[in-house]
């Protein structure tokens, strides 16, 4: 009988306990998430600490994977907040909706894939012998039949050799723009 008494009492602390801290936890949530974030007091840059800070608040209540690290900077942040239509003082509870709310939109995804997309890209140098299989890249950014070809000519530049695929688009590009 004493075995019993001593398992309730420490059953019944052990629950007091676990219950003051789920209180505690969440009342420092609560306090957390009615604080503005940093970005919008000031013009933050993603490396800047009181950034970090924001986007470890954020990832207390969203799941981010390295890729949304690298989507959501400042201005990025700007924008989902802009387009949430958030008409009142914006706290970290209001940015933590607007992020999930962006994370479930199409932009969001296809946001994603251009990300994976110039990783995929920056990590591959140019070798035009493997353009049958590296064009696939490209098709993928929308390049047309005529596009491909007009890069393929591109890339097979001496200057060019020593590039990755995600140097030669923008080199590519920036060439068409000047040509405009």
């Amino acid at each position: 009988m004493k075995n019993i008494s001593i398992f309730n009492i420490f059953f019944t602390s052990l629950l007091l306990v676990g219950i003051s801290s789920f209180a505690q936890h969440n009342n420092n949530n609560s306090q957390l998430l009615s604080q503005e974030p940093n970005f919008l007091k000031t013009r933050l840059k993603a490396s800047d600490s009181l950034f970090i800070k924001d986007i470890s608040v954020l990832q207390k209540f969203v799941v981010l994977d390295s890729v949304d690290l690298e989507i959501l900077k400042p201005q990025i942040l700007y924008t989902i907040l802009s387009e949430s239509n958030v008409d009142t003082v914006v706290t970290y509870k209001k940015l933590v909706e607007a992020v999930r709310a962006f994370k479930q939109n199409i932009g969001y995804t296809e946001f994603r894939k251009g990300i994976l997309l110039y990783k995929q890209m920056a990590a591959i140098k140019v070798n035009p012998s493997n353009w049958e299989n590296d064009q696939l890249l490209f098709r993928k950014l929308g390049f047309t039949e005529a596009d491909l070809e007009d890069f393929l000519l591109f890339i097979s530049k001496p200057q060019h050799k020593e590039l990755n695929y995600k140097e030669a688009y923008l080199a590519y590009m920036k060439e068409i723009d000047s040509l405009q």
